[in-house]
């Protein structure tokens, strides 16, 4: 088992360094008609963006990847898209929106077209957390384990994260503040991380009131998010708790 992991772990290391000589490649086709100085930088930017977008297909392709079941798989994509890429995004001071100069279309096409797989590839991944956590369990058509803690909990944490998306892009495409305490004039990151923020005081039901709603669109997704918050603590990790996993002798 360990050397099948072995030789997954060398696959996919191999396959990822493929991924960003290939990324390299387009950047750099792609820039060809370019004449700009520092054009380096802008291919060096170019190919990290096309890399980040290649590199979840390029983990689906492998079979078992540390990962024996779907939940698992699911929540470590929702993780990589709402926490890793937008932290190097914002490290390289790429930001949140692409900009492309007279020349580039095609490469923007290409990345409107990985865009979408990978916010396919998101949607799925939800899907599949979320049936696995309500559906499979609600209809009883899987045994509760242990381990169905630990999936409610990344769950909840996967939601909050979500949800602080869902937020950030109703602030961005609201001509007037969508929450107070939220300003477009913060930069890139703390933008980001402030309505992540919100969200996990929304979902805590903390409240602090220091964030909240201007706008009836943001209250609903308040409310939506707040039920979800107490499904997955109070109805399902309770019935999981409950079910006695914990204290039973079978093995």
């Amino acid at each position: 088992m360990k050397i099948y992991k072995k030789e997954q772990l060398i696959k996919f290391f191999k396959n990822s360094i493929f991924t960003l000589i290939l990324s390299f490649i387009i950047s750099g086709i792609a820039h060809t008609s370019v004449t700009k100085e520092f054009i380096f930088i802008e291919i060096f930017y170019s190919t990290i963006r096309i890399f980040l977008g290649i590199l979840p297909i390029v983990f689906l392709r492998q079979r078992n990847f540390l990962f024996k079941d779907g939940p698992l798989k699911a929540t470590s994509l929702i993780f990589y898209y709402l926490i890793l890429v937008p932290i190097v995004n914002f490290s390289l001071g790429m930001g949140t929106t692409v900009e492309f100069e007279e020349g580039l279309e095609g490469l923007k096409y290409f990345f409107y077209f990985i865009s979408f797989i990978n916010v396919v590839l998101l949607v799925i991944s939800h899907i599949i957390l979320l049936k696995y956590v309500f559906t499979d369990f609600l209809r009883r058509r899987r045994k509760v384990v242990v381990g169905d803690i630990t999936v409610v909990i990344t769950t909840y944490i996967t939601m909050a994260i979500t949800f602080g998306l869902i937020y950030t892009l109703l602030s961005l495409f609201s001509s007037q503040p969508a929450f107070n305490g939220i300003t477009y004039n913060m930069s890139a990151f703390k933008f980001y991380f402030k309505h992540i923020y919100f969200s996990f005081i929304t979902i805590t039901t903390v409240g602090y009131g220091d964030v909240y709603p201007l706008t009836t669109f943001g209250e609903f997704l308040v409310i939506v998010e707040i039920i979800t918050g107490i499904v997955l603590t109070n109805v399902i990790l309770g019935l999981i708790i409950g079910s006695g996993i914990l204290t039973s002798n079978d093995k």
